[in-house]
């Protein structure tokens, strides 16, 4: 009787064990749904935010007779500040308990920031749109900790599975209502007086930012981020260059992503400058026409981000996210070759179908090469190089535009996008020539 009663028994623990498994099972994708239905609802603010105030704000410094050189500063200054500060918001957000409330702090003085460029149209005119850069510029120190810490959140909020689907799905919801946002503001902007349109645009961001606080806070993450044991002769990320060169090398699947990444971010980011003085002063567009312009891309990119995020779920097609990289390399050469605000539709639908698969692809790339238990880490060494070229990148493309024209800038700025796309597909980055071991990939 003794081995049927262990048998027994042992069958009764085995039903036991996968009932236990069963509920665990039902109880972590229930955790996963809600963290997902949170990010989404987030991101409602997010657009409200974005699409809204944030969007204007060169435009604003271009009204307010900013010199171009200004104008490249308000992206240059911030880029810096965060390529300076960002290896040690890596570090800080590693040791963080609650990453929730950290991203929500740094959050909250981000967008209380834009919203007091509001009071600018109170400081002379030959005084604002300076202290206006400096203060963008000042606030990059908890924008780093923010871009670290909603990076690696979303990481952690769900499964690698689910994450391209929840990925797209995030920014089609923010197309959404970006777009419909982005239309109303420039109508406002448009129909308003001035000052009182950008004043109360801006004041919307910082309203955004507590309904996004208040949301976030509704998170459930499965696991508290801390900082990993140090390990002898392995790679320690420290808030100085000397200890991003080793993260990089010890990692060849990320080292190749951040190559690849240097020639295609640097065509992204020199002609930031450029696009806002093509739209106002070259071609005279108004401040209506570019939220319709805005518009289209947005509401084009909703529909886009939905098809990307279902094909990104299956391998074979999520290596070919890498040919949007591409795409959007003509968007900047549409533009130059535009005579007329109503030619501006050209780039922007070109961005509307391109650059959701750009974002998706970078995106769930930087977490698949990157070890998902030193994560905050390697997202802060990703940002500190795409800052750094954001730094570099409006300064040199204002220096090109001085010394070809702004036209043929835009043209070469696009072409080395185009060039950037094929050197993430040479290199074989988010593809099978990927040589992360095995056990570090997290999807």
């Amino acid at each position: 009787m003794a081995p049927e009663a262990d048998q027994h028994l042992s069958f009764g623990q085995a039903v036991s064990r996968l009932a236990h498994k069963t509920r665990q099972s039902f109880r972590t994708s229930s955790e996963e749904e809600h963290n997902e239905r949170v990010i989404y609802t987030e991101t409602i603010f997010q657009a409200l935010a974005s699409a809204g105030g944030m969007s204007f704000v060169t435009v604003f410094l271009v009204r307010l007779g900013s010199p171009a050189w200004l104008v490249g500063m308000y992206s240059s200054l911030p880029a810096l500040v965060t390529t300076l500060t960002v290896l040690s918001a890596g570090v800080f957000i590693q040791r963080q308990r609650s990453l929730v409330t950290t991203v929500n702090w740094s959050r909250l003085i981000f967008r209380a920031t834009f919203g007091a460029f509001a009071l600018m149209p109170f400081l002379p005119i030959s005084v604002a749109p300076f202290v206006l850069v400096t203060m963008r510029s000042i606030v990059a120190v908890p924008g780093a900790v923010l871009n670290v810490g909603l990076t690696t959140l979303w990481g952690s909020a769900t499964t690698p599975r689910r994450r391209p689907r929840m990925l797209s799905t995030r920014l089609a919801i923010q197309g959404i209502f970006a777009a419909v946002i982005g239309l109303l503001a420039g109508q406002w902007l448009q129909r308003a007086p001035y000052p009182l349109n950008y004043q109360t645009l801006f004041l919307t961001v910082f309203v955004a930012g507590v309904g996004s606080v208040l949301t976030l806070s509704r998170l459930r993450l499965p696991t508290e981020i801390k900082p990993p044991p140090l390990e002898r002769g392995k790679a320690n990320i420290k808030d100085d260059l000397k200890g991003l060169l080793p993260l990089i090398k010890s990692t060849p699947a990320f080292r190749d992503f951040a190559l690849a990444a240097f020639v295609f971010r640097m065509g992204m980011n020199m002609p930031v400058a450029l696009f806002p003085i093509m739209r106002v002063r070259e071609l005279g567009a108004t401040d209506g026409w570019i939220g319709v312009l805005l518009t289209v891309q947005r509401a084009l990119s909703v529909f886009t981000y939905f098809i990307v995020g279902s094909l990104a779920s299956k391998r074979k097609y999520r290596r070919l996210l890498w040919i949007a990289c591409i795409g959007v390399g003509f968007f900047p050469i549409t533009m130059a070759m535009a005579i007329n605000p109503t030619m501006l539709l050209i780039p922007e639908v070109i961005a509307g179908i391109f650059a959701p698969g750009m974002d998706i692809f970078l995106t769930d790339t930087l977490f698949r090469v990157s070890p998902e238990d030193r994560r905050p880490s390697f997202i802060a060494a990703n940002s500190f190089l795409t800052n750094l070229i954001a730094f570099a990148g409006p300064l040199l493309g204002s220096l090109l535009a001085g010394w070809m024209g702004l036209r043929m800038a835009l043209v070469f700025c696009g072409i080395l996008r185009i060039v950037g796309g094929f050197v993430f597909w040479r290199m074989g980055v988010g593809g099978s020539r990927e040589r992360l071991p095995a056990a570090q990939v997290t999807s």
